[in-house]
């Protein structure tokens, strides 16, 4: 979308010169800089060859159709705002010209206080637009400076895992330990595994409704771990696995038996 920079310079254009001279001072007045064309042909150039920020047309001129004028200056300028005026309110309806891409319409005769409001009015909705679209600036650098940060502070678990965890679990896999501390072991190794990895918080993310102990069971269920191993990882009972294990299928929408929740799990996209 077009940046609508304030309104400074304003463009009468109207075949009738009295119209054309009478709005041009009444705009110089309110301290616009403005110019004037009796002919659209004229006008058009004037467009092509300065910035305006405001044009104040006629709807209803020799030579050119209203609509298609309104068409050409916003080829010229797409983000300039126009006013159309007319007589023959008969001839376009105000949802005519709104639909061609006008600001506002004004029906002659108006008076000036008239037109002074709907100016104020378009310079109001424009310096709303310049912030929004400055807020949104903003917004968006720093959504750009957030994601750097994380993938930064991602880079950075995984070298700290790797260089200061990983060695000391290498050497605790080469000493002697029981069979319970083996499970104990490969459960933190996976689980190191899976904060290096998205699979965890892509689930979490995608699957809000999932508690933290159902993350916790499914992270064991995609490990390959049996009902047993994981109540007895997590110090459950084998119903309440059972249970979590039905609540993880019904949040995840895997319904029948026949489909195995360790395969879905290994096999999401995430």
């Amino acid at each position: 979308m077009p940046k609508k920079r304030e309104i400074k310079r304003v463009l009468v254009v109207d075949d009738e010169e009295n119209i054309c001279a009478m709005l041009t001072t009444f705009l110089l007045s309110c301290g616009y800089s403005c110019e004037n064309a009796t002919d659209p042909a004229k006008a058009l150039e004037l467009l092509k060859r300065s910035d305006f920020e405001l044009v104040i047309s006629d709807i209803i001129m020799p030579g050119i159709d209203g609509l298609q004028l309104l068409s050409e200056i916003l080829k010229i300028d797409p983000g300039i705002d126009t006013i159309m005026m007319t007589g023959h309110a008969v001839v376009y309806t105000y949802s005519d010209i709104i639909r061609a891409g006008a600001a506002d319409f004004i029906a002659k005769p108006f008076g000036v206080y008239e037109l002074e409001a709907k100016i104020e009015r378009i310079s109001r909705e424009r310096k709303l637009q310049r912030e929004l679209q400055e807020l949104n600036t903003g917004l968006g650098v720093l959504l750009q400076g957030l994601e750097r940060e994380k993938l930064k502070l991602s880079a950075d678990v995984t070298a700290n895992i790797k260089e200061l965890i990983s060695p000391y679990l290498e050497k605790l896999k080469g000493s002697h330990l029981n069979a319970e501390q083996r499970v104990y072991l490969e459960i933190l190794e996976s689980n190191l595994v899976d904060i290096c990895s998205p699979f965890i918080k892509k689930l979490s993310q995608k699957h809000a409704s999932l508690s933290p102990m159902e993350l916790q069971v499914a992270t064991l269920i995609k490990a390959g771990k049996e009902n047993k191993e994981i109540a007895a990882i997590l110090g459950v009972s084998l119903n309440t696995v059972m249970t979590h294990r039905y609540h993880i299928r019904a949040k995840l929408g895997v319904k029948g038996e026949q489909v195995n929740l360790s395969s879905y799990l290994t096999s999401m996209d995430l």
